[in-house]
């Protein structure tokens, strides 16, 4: 058994021991199974509001109402931090 082939066998059989002692098939299959659920809920969403243009219109929409809020804040907070720079660039000459 010094054949590269060999040990690689020895390590690929080892590898697939540490695999199986880690994961769960069963918990990896329910998983995959939950996941594959939710993407194909997702893409029927989107086939039902006319494609991935509508979609992304709707998400923009839904979350700049949801933050409009907090976006006003920080644009007030930008721009007063720009005036409060230009004030102190102003004061240093």
């Amino acid at each position: 058994m010094d054949s590269l082939g060999a040990k690689m066998e020895q390590f690929g059989a080892a590898s697939e021991r540490v695999k199986d002692a880690l994961i769960n098939e069963e918990s990896l299959k329910g998983l995959i199974s939950t996941g594959t659920t939710l993407v194909n809920l997702v893409g029927n969403f989107v086939e039902a509001i006319g494609g991935g243009g509508n979609a992304l219109l709707l998400l923009g929409s839904s979350l700049t109402s949801l933050f409009s809020g907090v976006i006003s804040k920080e644009i007030n907070n930008l721009v007063t931090n720009f005036q409060n720079i230009k004030n102190n660039a102003l004061k240093i000459k």
